[in-house]
Protein backbone atom coordinates (compact mmCIF):
# COMPACT_ATOMS: atom_id res chain seq x y z
CA UNK A 1 0.00 0.00 0.00
CA UNK A 2 2.93 2.04 0.48
CA UNK A 3 3.81 2.06 -3.01
CA UNK A 4 0.50 2.97 -4.42
CA UNK A 5 -0.04 5.85 -1.86
CA UNK A 6 3.29 6.95 -3.17
CA UNK A 7 1.90 6.59 -6.46
CA UNK A 8 -0.82 9.03 -5.87
CA UNK A 9 1.22 11.68 -3.64
CA UNK A 10 3.34 12.12 -6.35
CA UNK A 11 0.44 12.52 -8.96
CA UNK A 12 -1.49 15.14 -6.75
CA UNK A 13 2.14 16.92 -7.09
CA UNK A 14 2.40 16.48 -10.66
CA UNK A 15 -1.41 18.51 -10.54
CA UNK A 16 -0.56 21.10 -8.31
CA UNK A 17 2.48 22.06 -10.43
CA UNK A 18 0.09 21.81 -13.70
CA UNK A 19 -2.62 23.95 -11.79
CA UNK A 20 0.31 26.95 -11.32
CA UNK A 21 0.25 26.86 -14.93
CA UNK A 22 -3.87 26.99 -15.67
CA UNK A 23 -6.22 29.85 -16.41
CA UNK A 24 -9.82 29.79 -16.84
CA UNK A 25 -9.28 30.48 -20.26
CA UNK A 26 -5.88 29.37 -21.30
CA UNK A 27 -4.96 30.44 -24.64
CA UNK A 28 -5.10 27.92 -27.44
CA UNK A 29 -1.34 28.84 -28.82
CA UNK A 30 -0.24 28.48 -25.11
CA UNK A 31 -2.18 25.20 -24.49
CA UNK A 32 -0.91 23.92 -27.66
CA UNK A 33 2.70 24.99 -28.30
CA UNK A 34 3.24 26.64 -25.16
CA UNK A 35 3.19 30.45 -27.11
CA UNK A 36 6.36 29.71 -28.52
CA UNK A 37 8.20 30.52 -25.37
CA UNK A 38 10.12 27.94 -24.03
CA UNK A 39 14.05 28.33 -23.18
CA UNK A 40 16.57 25.92 -23.65
CA UNK A 41 16.68 24.65 -20.27
CA UNK A 42 13.17 23.85 -20.42
CA UNK A 43 13.24 22.07 -23.84
CA UNK A 44 16.47 20.25 -23.08
CA UNK A 45 14.80 19.04 -19.94
CA UNK A 46 11.42 17.86 -21.99
CA UNK A 47 13.46 16.37 -24.81
CA UNK A 48 15.93 14.35 -22.85
CA UNK A 49 13.38 13.13 -20.66
CA UNK A 50 10.88 11.76 -23.73
CA UNK A 51 13.89 10.08 -25.00
CA UNK A 52 15.53 8.97 -21.94
CA UNK A 53 12.35 7.13 -20.95
CA UNK A 54 12.34 5.16 -23.91
CA UNK A 55 15.74 4.59 -24.26
CA UNK A 56 15.74 2.65 -20.60
CA UNK A 57 13.31 0.24 -21.30
CA UNK A 58 14.38 -0.28 -24.45
CA UNK A 59 18.38 -0.98 -23.66
CA UNK A 60 17.80 -2.58 -20.40
CA UNK A 61 15.68 -5.21 -22.26
CA UNK A 62 17.69 -5.71 -25.41
CA UNK A 63 20.51 -5.50 -23.43
CA UNK A 64 19.71 -8.46 -21.10
CA UNK A 65 19.03 -10.49 -24.04
CA UNK A 66 22.13 -9.35 -26.91
CA UNK A 67 24.47 -8.03 -24.57
CA UNK A 68 26.54 -4.46 -25.34
CA UNK A 69 25.47 -4.49 -29.01
CA UNK A 70 22.14 -3.17 -27.63
CA UNK A 71 24.34 0.07 -27.26
CA UNK A 72 23.76 0.82 -31.15
CA UNK A 73 19.82 1.60 -30.09
CA UNK A 74 20.92 4.80 -28.53
CA UNK A 75 23.55 5.59 -30.99
CA UNK A 76 20.95 5.85 -33.39
CA UNK A 77 18.30 7.72 -31.08
CA UNK A 78 21.02 10.31 -30.77
CA UNK A 79 21.66 10.01 -34.45
CA UNK A 80 18.16 11.16 -35.03
CA UNK A 81 17.93 13.53 -32.60
CA UNK A 82 20.88 15.36 -34.14
CA UNK A 83 19.13 15.58 -37.41
CA UNK A 84 15.65 17.08 -36.00
CA UNK A 85 17.96 19.64 -35.49
CA UNK A 86 19.14 20.56 -38.58
CA UNK A 87 15.99 20.58 -39.97
CA UNK A 88 14.23 22.99 -36.83
CA UNK A 89 14.98 26.51 -38.78
CA UNK A 90 12.80 25.04 -41.57
CA UNK A 91 10.04 23.30 -38.96
CA UNK A 92 10.18 26.44 -37.32
CA UNK A 93 9.33 29.05 -40.80
CA UNK A 94 6.14 26.48 -41.65
CA UNK A 95 4.89 27.57 -37.91
CA UNK A 96 4.81 23.51 -36.88
CA UNK A 97 2.20 22.23 -34.92
CA UNK A 98 1.72 18.97 -35.80
CA UNK A 99 3.11 16.87 -39.20
CA UNK A 100 -1.11 16.42 -39.83
CA UNK A 101 -1.21 20.55 -39.97
CA UNK A 102 1.87 20.57 -42.16
CA UNK A 103 0.64 18.54 -44.94
CA UNK A 104 -3.03 20.48 -44.53
CA UNK A 105 -1.58 23.55 -45.08
CA UNK A 106 0.30 22.08 -48.38
CA UNK A 107 -1.87 19.46 -49.51
CA UNK A 108 -5.83 20.34 -47.78
CA UNK A 109 -8.35 18.73 -45.79
CA UNK A 110 -8.02 15.22 -46.91
CA UNK A 111 -4.65 14.62 -46.47
CA UNK A 112 -4.92 16.63 -43.25
CA UNK A 113 -7.50 14.68 -41.78
CA UNK A 114 -6.15 11.14 -43.24
CA UNK A 115 -2.84 11.90 -41.74
CA UNK A 116 -4.50 12.98 -38.12
CA UNK A 117 -6.39 9.61 -38.07
CA UNK A 118 -3.56 7.89 -38.42
CA UNK A 119 -1.28 10.00 -36.21
CA UNK A 120 -4.28 9.51 -33.65
CA UNK A 121 -4.25 5.86 -34.25
CA UNK A 122 -0.48 4.92 -33.93
CA UNK A 123 0.79 7.36 -31.02
CA UNK A 124 -1.29 5.33 -27.82
CA UNK A 125 0.36 2.22 -29.60
CA UNK A 126 4.14 3.90 -29.16
CA UNK A 127 3.27 4.56 -25.34
CA UNK A 128 2.34 1.36 -24.87
CA UNK A 129 6.02 -0.15 -24.03
CA UNK A 130 6.38 2.37 -21.21
CA UNK A 131 3.18 1.71 -19.90
CA UNK A 132 3.60 -1.61 -19.50
CA UNK A 133 6.94 -1.14 -17.78
CA UNK A 134 4.83 0.61 -15.03
CA UNK A 135 2.23 -2.05 -15.25
CA UNK A 136 5.16 -4.52 -14.63
CA UNK A 137 6.51 -3.05 -11.35
CA UNK A 138 3.27 -3.04 -10.42
CA UNK A 139 2.74 -6.72 -11.24
CA UNK A 140 5.81 -7.56 -9.19
CA UNK A 141 4.77 -5.39 -5.98
CA UNK A 142 1.36 -5.88 -5.88
CA UNK A 143 0.51 -8.75 -8.11
CA UNK A 144 -2.03 -6.34 -9.98
CA UNK A 145 -3.23 -7.23 -13.25
CA UNK A 146 -1.96 -4.80 -16.30
CA UNK A 147 -5.23 -3.28 -17.39
CA UNK A 148 -5.55 -1.70 -13.66
CA UNK A 149 -1.71 -0.07 -14.05
CA UNK A 150 -2.40 1.36 -17.53
CA UNK A 151 -5.50 2.57 -16.73
CA UNK A 152 -4.43 4.32 -13.44
CA UNK A 153 -1.80 5.46 -15.92
CA UNK A 154 -3.58 7.20 -18.27
CA UNK A 155 -5.87 8.90 -15.49
CA UNK A 156 -3.23 10.23 -14.26
CA UNK A 157 -1.73 11.80 -17.53
CA UNK A 158 -5.17 13.02 -18.19
CA UNK A 159 -5.38 14.90 -15.32
CA UNK A 160 -2.46 16.79 -15.05
CA UNK A 161 -1.85 17.52 -18.57
CA UNK A 162 -5.54 18.90 -19.10
CA UNK A 163 -4.75 22.00 -17.40
CA UNK A 164 -2.22 23.41 -19.19
CA UNK A 165 -0.91 21.28 -22.17
CA UNK A 166 2.48 22.22 -23.25
CA UNK A 167 2.95 24.73 -20.91
CA UNK A 168 1.83 21.39 -17.74
CA UNK A 169 4.72 18.98 -20.11
CA UNK A 170 7.21 21.95 -19.60
CA UNK A 171 6.65 22.37 -16.02
CA UNK A 172 6.50 18.61 -15.04
CA UNK A 173 8.80 16.88 -17.58
CA UNK A 174 11.93 17.70 -15.49
CA UNK A 175 10.59 16.66 -12.15
CA UNK A 176 9.41 13.35 -13.59
CA UNK A 177 13.07 12.97 -15.26
CA UNK A 178 15.06 13.55 -11.50
CA UNK A 179 13.25 10.47 -10.53
CA UNK A 180 14.23 7.96 -13.86
CA UNK A 181 17.22 9.22 -12.95
CA UNK A 182 16.84 8.79 -9.23
CA UNK A 183 15.23 5.17 -9.68
CA UNK A 184 18.51 4.55 -12.25
CA UNK A 185 20.75 5.27 -9.65
CA UNK A 186 19.30 2.97 -7.19
CA UNK A 187 19.07 -0.15 -9.51
CA UNK A 188 22.04 0.69 -10.18
CA UNK A 189 23.78 0.55 -6.83
CA UNK A 190 21.70 -2.32 -6.06
CA UNK A 191 23.04 -4.10 -8.91
CA UNK A 192 26.49 -3.24 -7.85
CA UNK A 193 25.96 -4.82 -4.45
CA UNK A 194 24.36 -7.95 -6.16
CA UNK A 195 27.62 -8.66 -8.30
CA UNK A 196 30.00 -8.07 -5.78
CA UNK A 197 28.09 -10.62 -3.54
CA UNK A 198 27.30 -13.16 -5.80
CA UNK A 199 30.35 -12.85 -7.55
CA UNK A 200 32.33 -16.12 -9.24
CA UNK A 201 30.91 -19.22 -9.71
CA UNK A 202 27.31 -18.27 -9.14
CA UNK A 203 27.75 -15.62 -12.03
CA UNK A 204 26.27 -17.17 -15.25
CA UNK A 205 28.69 -16.67 -18.25
CA UNK A 206 26.69 -15.94 -21.37
CA UNK A 207 27.91 -17.01 -25.04
CA UNK A 208 31.18 -14.65 -26.19
CA UNK A 209 28.93 -12.76 -28.84
CA UNK A 210 26.84 -11.24 -26.05
CA UNK A 211 29.97 -9.53 -25.08
CA UNK A 212 30.74 -8.14 -29.28
CA UNK A 213 29.72 -4.91 -30.22
CA UNK A 214 28.02 -6.25 -33.44
CA UNK A 215 26.60 -9.33 -31.20
CA UNK A 216 23.07 -8.83 -32.01
CA UNK A 217 23.70 -8.96 -36.04
CA UNK A 218 24.28 -6.03 -38.44
CA UNK A 219 21.25 -6.56 -39.69
CA UNK A 220 19.15 -5.28 -37.00
CA UNK A 221 21.48 -2.60 -36.23
CA UNK A 222 21.48 -1.45 -39.61
CA UNK A 223 17.42 -1.78 -38.87
CA UNK A 224 17.63 0.31 -36.16
CA UNK A 225 19.66 3.45 -38.01
CA UNK A 226 17.03 3.47 -40.85
CA UNK A 227 13.96 3.13 -38.37
CA UNK A 228 15.06 6.39 -36.42
CA UNK A 229 16.51 8.12 -39.56
CA UNK A 230 12.67 7.97 -40.31
CA UNK A 231 11.55 9.52 -37.09
CA UNK A 232 12.94 12.06 -38.34
CA UNK A 233 10.99 13.65 -40.23
CA UNK A 234 7.83 12.14 -38.14
CA UNK A 235 9.10 12.49 -34.57
CA UNK A 236 6.00 14.41 -33.74
CA UNK A 237 6.35 14.95 -30.12
CA UNK A 238 10.02 15.90 -30.20
CA UNK A 239 9.81 18.35 -33.21
CA UNK A 240 6.59 20.10 -31.09
CA UNK A 241 8.81 21.11 -28.16
CA UNK A 242 11.38 21.99 -30.15
CA UNK A 243 9.30 24.38 -32.12
CA UNK A 244 8.09 25.67 -29.26
CA UNK A 245 10.91 27.60 -28.53
CA UNK A 246 11.78 31.40 -28.69
CA UNK A 247 14.74 31.24 -31.17
CA UNK A 248 16.55 28.72 -33.45
CA UNK A 249 19.71 28.59 -31.62
CA UNK A 250 17.91 27.81 -28.32
CA UNK A 251 16.30 24.35 -29.55
CA UNK A 252 19.29 23.26 -31.61
CA UNK A 253 21.83 23.87 -28.29
CA UNK A 254 19.42 22.03 -26.32
CA UNK A 255 19.01 19.05 -28.77
CA UNK A 256 22.72 18.98 -29.05
CA UNK A 257 23.23 18.68 -24.91
CA UNK A 258 20.64 16.50 -24.59
CA UNK A 259 22.41 14.08 -27.17
CA UNK A 260 25.56 14.00 -25.31
CA UNK A 261 23.25 12.95 -21.65
CA UNK A 262 20.74 10.07 -24.17
CA UNK A 263 24.56 8.70 -24.85
CA UNK A 264 25.29 7.98 -21.22
CA UNK A 265 22.06 7.19 -20.22
CA UNK A 266 22.35 4.17 -23.14
CA UNK A 267 25.85 3.26 -21.61
CA UNK A 268 24.46 3.17 -18.28
CA UNK A 269 21.10 1.53 -19.24
CA UNK A 270 23.37 -1.24 -21.49
CA UNK A 271 25.29 -1.78 -18.13
CA UNK A 272 22.04 -2.38 -16.18
CA UNK A 273 21.06 -5.07 -18.52
CA UNK A 274 24.24 -6.64 -18.97
CA UNK A 275 24.19 -7.34 -15.20
CA UNK A 276 20.92 -8.87 -14.64
CA UNK A 277 21.63 -11.22 -17.46
CA UNK A 278 24.40 -12.20 -15.71
CA UNK A 279 22.91 -12.10 -12.17
CA UNK A 280 19.97 -13.84 -13.36
CA UNK A 281 21.61 -16.87 -15.69
CA UNK A 282 19.51 -18.77 -17.86
CA UNK A 283 16.10 -17.44 -17.52
CA UNK A 284 12.74 -17.70 -19.28
CA UNK A 285 11.35 -13.95 -18.23
CA UNK A 286 11.22 -11.14 -20.25
CA UNK A 287 14.54 -8.74 -19.42
CA UNK A 288 12.45 -6.22 -17.94
CA UNK A 289 10.45 -8.67 -15.72
CA UNK A 290 13.88 -10.13 -14.56
CA UNK A 291 15.60 -6.66 -14.13
CA UNK A 292 13.05 -5.45 -11.86
CA UNK A 293 12.37 -8.80 -9.71
CA UNK A 294 16.17 -8.52 -8.90
CA UNK A 295 16.35 -4.71 -8.50
CA UNK A 296 12.93 -5.70 -5.91
CA UNK A 297 14.26 -8.07 -4.18
CA UNK A 298 15.18 -8.29 -0.57
CA UNK A 299 15.23 -4.34 -0.67
CA UNK A 300 13.82 -2.08 2.15
CA UNK A 301 10.29 -0.41 1.77
CA UNK A 302 11.66 2.33 1.41
CA UNK A 303 13.62 1.60 -1.80
CA UNK A 304 10.76 0.27 -3.06
CA UNK A 305 8.66 3.36 -3.05
CA UNK A 306 11.36 5.56 -4.55
CA UNK A 307 12.33 2.76 -7.33
CA UNK A 308 8.68 2.53 -7.91
CA UNK A 309 7.90 6.15 -8.04
CA UNK A 310 11.39 6.51 -11.02
CA UNK A 311 9.50 3.85 -13.02
CA UNK A 312 6.12 5.57 -12.96
CA UNK A 313 7.80 8.92 -13.85
CA UNK A 314 9.67 6.84 -16.66
CA UNK A 315 5.57 6.11 -18.14
CA UNK A 316 4.08 9.74 -17.50
CA UNK A 317 7.41 10.99 -19.27
CA UNK A 318 7.25 9.12 -22.53
CA UNK A 319 3.15 8.29 -22.66
CA UNK A 320 2.79 12.06 -21.58
CA UNK A 321 3.82 13.73 -24.69
CA UNK A 322 2.81 11.57 -26.84
CA UNK A 323 -0.66 11.07 -25.61
CA UNK A 324 -0.36 15.10 -26.13
CA UNK A 325 0.53 14.84 -29.61
CA UNK A 326 -1.59 12.82 -30.94
CA UNK A 327 -4.74 14.75 -29.53
CA UNK A 328 -2.88 17.97 -31.28
CA UNK A 329 -3.71 15.74 -34.52
CA UNK A 330 -7.07 13.99 -33.60
CA UNK A 331 -8.43 17.48 -32.16
CA UNK A 332 -6.96 20.25 -34.64
CA UNK A 333 -7.16 18.06 -37.95
CA UNK A 334 -9.40 15.57 -37.71
CA UNK A 335 -12.45 16.96 -35.44
CA UNK A 336 -10.97 20.07 -37.23
CA UNK A 337 -11.40 22.32 -33.92
CA UNK A 338 -8.02 23.05 -33.48
CA UNK A 339 -8.66 26.99 -31.50
CA UNK A 340 -10.99 24.89 -29.15
CA UNK A 341 -9.07 23.93 -25.82
CA UNK A 342 -11.93 22.10 -24.81
CA UNK A 343 -11.72 20.03 -28.47
CA UNK A 344 -7.70 19.13 -27.32
CA UNK A 345 -8.69 18.17 -24.10
CA UNK A 346 -11.46 15.64 -25.74
CA UNK A 347 -8.78 14.29 -28.02
CA UNK A 348 -6.57 13.46 -25.06
CA UNK A 349 -9.01 11.12 -23.36
CA UNK A 350 -9.46 9.44 -26.69
CA UNK A 351 -6.13 8.86 -27.24
CA UNK A 352 -5.88 7.69 -23.39
CA UNK A 353 -8.93 4.98 -23.85
CA UNK A 354 -6.83 3.86 -26.71
CA UNK A 355 -4.18 3.24 -25.54
CA UNK A 356 -5.97 1.16 -22.79
CA UNK A 357 -7.66 -0.55 -25.55
CA UNK A 358 -5.16 -1.82 -27.13
CA UNK A 359 -3.46 -4.07 -24.31
CA UNK A 360 -6.57 -5.93 -23.98
CA UNK A 361 -5.67 -6.93 -27.86
CA UNK A 362 -2.66 -9.24 -28.30
CA UNK A 363 -1.02 -7.66 -25.01
CA UNK A 364 1.88 -10.28 -25.14
CA UNK A 365 2.64 -8.79 -28.41
CA UNK A 366 4.08 -5.04 -27.49
CA UNK A 367 6.96 -5.18 -29.97
CA UNK A 368 4.34 -6.26 -32.83
CA UNK A 369 2.16 -3.50 -31.94
CA UNK A 370 4.74 -1.00 -31.98
CA UNK A 371 5.93 -2.49 -36.08
CA UNK A 372 2.34 -2.26 -37.05
CA UNK A 373 2.10 1.53 -35.50
CA UNK A 374 5.22 2.52 -37.56
CA UNK A 375 3.75 0.81 -40.51
CA UNK A 376 1.01 2.80 -40.60
CA UNK A 377 2.73 6.33 -39.76
CA UNK A 378 5.45 6.06 -41.87
CA UNK A 379 3.13 5.36 -44.58
CA UNK A 380 1.34 8.39 -44.31
CA UNK A 381 3.56 11.13 -42.84
CA UNK A 382 7.06 10.67 -43.70
CA UNK A 383 6.68 10.18 -47.59
CA UNK A 384 4.27 13.45 -47.89
CA UNK A 385 6.35 15.28 -45.06
CA UNK A 386 9.30 14.79 -47.12
CA UNK A 387 7.70 15.92 -50.26
CA UNK A 388 6.37 18.90 -48.61
CA UNK A 389 10.11 19.24 -48.15
CA UNK A 390 11.48 19.00 -51.56
CA UNK A 391 8.36 20.08 -53.51
CA UNK A 392 6.31 23.11 -53.12
CA UNK A 393 3.88 22.29 -55.56
CA UNK A 394 3.21 18.73 -55.51
CA UNK A 395 -0.22 17.54 -56.76
CA UNK A 396 -2.35 16.54 -53.39
CA UNK A 397 -4.52 14.05 -54.95
CA UNK A 398 -0.80 12.53 -56.07
CA UNK A 399 -0.16 12.67 -51.98
CA UNK A 400 -3.69 11.18 -51.39
CA UNK A 401 -2.80 8.26 -53.39
CA UNK A 402 0.59 7.54 -52.34
CA UNK A 403 -0.78 7.60 -48.84
CA UNK A 404 -3.69 5.23 -49.47
CA UNK A 405 -1.16 2.85 -51.58
CA UNK A 406 0.95 2.93 -48.42
CA UNK A 407 -1.52 2.07 -45.60
CA UNK A 408 -2.73 -0.38 -48.02
CA UNK A 409 0.07 -2.45 -48.40
CA UNK A 410 1.06 -2.29 -44.93
CA UNK A 411 -2.34 -3.43 -43.74
CA UNK A 412 -2.60 -5.94 -46.74
CA UNK A 413 0.88 -8.05 -46.23
CA UNK A 414 -0.07 -7.93 -42.05
CA UNK A 415 -3.23 -9.68 -43.27
CA UNK A 416 -1.77 -11.82 -45.54
CA UNK A 417 0.11 -13.46 -43.28
CA UNK A 418 -2.64 -13.42 -40.58
CA UNK A 419 -0.91 -10.59 -38.88
CA UNK A 420 1.88 -12.73 -38.27
CA UNK A 421 4.55 -11.40 -35.67
CA UNK A 422 7.36 -13.06 -37.42
CA UNK A 423 6.50 -14.73 -40.58
CA UNK A 424 6.38 -11.76 -43.64
CA UNK A 425 5.44 -11.86 -47.05
CA UNK A 426 8.69 -12.62 -48.96
CA UNK A 427 10.23 -12.39 -45.74
CA UNK A 428 10.12 -8.34 -45.40
CA UNK A 429 8.52 -6.21 -42.88
CA UNK A 430 5.24 -4.61 -43.67
CA UNK A 431 6.77 -1.50 -42.40
CA UNK A 432 9.28 -1.16 -45.02
CA UNK A 433 7.38 -2.18 -47.62
CA UNK A 434 4.45 0.53 -46.63
CA UNK A 435 7.05 3.38 -46.09
CA UNK A 436 8.54 2.05 -49.91
CA UNK A 437 5.14 2.12 -51.42
CA UNK A 438 4.55 5.63 -50.42
CA UNK A 439 7.77 6.90 -51.76
CA UNK A 440 7.41 5.12 -55.34
CA UNK A 441 3.90 6.85 -55.77
CA UNK A 442 5.34 10.17 -54.57
CA UNK A 443 8.37 9.62 -57.13
CA UNK A 444 6.41 8.31 -59.58
CA UNK A 445 3.67 10.89 -59.87
CA UNK A 446 6.52 13.95 -59.47
CA UNK A 447 8.08 12.75 -62.82
CA UNK A 448 5.16 11.87 -65.02
CA UNK A 449 3.36 15.55 -63.78
CA UNK A 450 6.67 16.81 -65.69
CA UNK A 451 6.52 15.06 -68.30
CA UNK A 452 9.52 13.19 -67.45
CA UNK A 453 8.14 9.80 -68.89
CA UNK A 454 11.70 8.05 -70.06
CA UNK A 455 12.39 8.59 -66.61
CA UNK A 456 9.26 7.78 -64.86
CA UNK A 457 9.54 4.37 -66.91
CA UNK A 458 13.26 4.25 -66.76
CA UNK A 459 13.26 4.84 -62.80
CA UNK A 460 10.53 2.24 -61.95
CA UNK A 461 11.63 -0.46 -64.40
CA UNK A 462 15.34 0.14 -62.40
CA UNK A 463 13.33 0.05 -58.88
CA UNK A 464 11.95 -3.05 -59.59
CA UNK A 465 14.91 -5.13 -61.27
CA UNK A 466 16.65 -4.47 -58.62
CA UNK A 467 14.00 -4.99 -55.74
CA UNK A 468 13.48 -8.28 -57.55
CA UNK A 469 17.69 -8.86 -57.29
CA UNK A 470 17.10 -7.94 -53.49
CA UNK A 471 14.51 -10.50 -52.79
CA UNK A 472 16.08 -13.51 -54.44
CA UNK A 473 19.40 -13.07 -53.48
CA UNK A 474 18.43 -11.67 -49.59
CA UNK A 475 20.41 -14.70 -47.77
CA UNK A 476 23.40 -14.53 -50.12
CA UNK A 477 24.19 -10.74 -50.02
CA UNK A 478 22.41 -9.45 -46.72
CA UNK A 479 22.16 -10.44 -43.13
CA UNK A 480 18.99 -11.37 -41.94
CA UNK A 481 15.90 -8.67 -41.89
CA UNK A 482 17.86 -5.92 -44.40
CA UNK A 483 16.37 -6.91 -47.63
CA UNK A 484 13.35 -4.65 -46.68
CA UNK A 485 15.46 -1.58 -45.61
CA UNK A 486 17.15 -2.08 -48.73
CA UNK A 487 13.93 -1.90 -50.65
CA UNK A 488 13.49 1.85 -48.53
CA UNK A 489 16.51 3.11 -49.70
CA UNK A 490 15.91 2.27 -53.38
CA UNK A 491 12.50 3.83 -53.18
CA UNK A 492 14.49 7.23 -51.59
CA UNK A 493 17.12 7.11 -54.12
CA UNK A 494 14.08 7.34 -56.58
CA UNK A 495 12.76 9.98 -54.82
CA UNK A 496 15.84 11.78 -54.82
CA UNK A 497 16.56 11.11 -58.53
CA UNK A 498 12.48 12.35 -59.21
CA UNK A 499 13.37 15.56 -57.62
CA UNK A 500 16.65 16.31 -59.48
CA UNK A 501 15.23 15.64 -62.60
CA UNK A 502 12.76 18.00 -62.05
CA UNK A 503 14.75 20.77 -59.73
CA UNK A 504 15.13 22.86 -62.80
CA UNK A 505 11.43 24.13 -62.71
CA UNK A 506 11.21 24.13 -59.33
CA UNK A 507 10.55 27.94 -57.85
CA UNK A 508 12.86 26.93 -55.24
CA UNK A 509 16.44 25.09 -54.14
CA UNK A 510 15.41 23.52 -51.46
CA UNK A 511 18.48 22.18 -50.73
CA UNK A 512 19.24 25.71 -49.58
CA UNK A 513 15.95 26.46 -48.28
CA UNK A 514 16.06 23.93 -45.76
CA UNK A 515 19.23 25.36 -43.58
CA UNK A 516 18.21 28.87 -44.65
CA UNK A 517 18.24 31.32 -41.54
CA UNK A 518 15.21 32.23 -39.78
CA UNK A 519 16.07 35.92 -39.83
CA UNK A 520 16.25 36.79 -36.35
Amino acid sequence: MAVLGSFLLYTGFLIIISRRSDKKTIPIETFREGNRQLGAWTIFLMVTALWSSSLIVVEIDTAYRWGVAAIWYGISVGLMSLLVSILIPWFRRHHYVSNSDLLGQRFGGTVRRLSGIVIGITFPIFALSNALAAGAVVHVLLHWPLWVTLFITTAALVTYIQFAGMMSLAKTQGLNFAMVVTSLILAGIKLGQLVHHHHGSFLDSPRPAFWHLFGIGHGTIWVWFGMNILNVFSAQAEIQTVAASKTRLAAQRAIWLSTGVLILITIFSVWLGIQARVLMGHSNQEGLMAFFRLVLQHSSPGFDVIFSVGVWALALTWCGPLLFSGAISVGGDVINRSHSVRTLRWALVIEAVLMVLYTTMRPDNIAWWRVFGLTLRNAAVVGPTLAVILWDDLNPTTVIIAMIAGIGVGVGFNAWTDFSVTHFVWGINPMWSAATTSFIVLALSRLWTRRQYRSALGGMGLWLLFAILLIKTEHKIFSAGLTGLGLLVLGVSFMIFAWWRTRSSDPIDTTTHILEPEGH
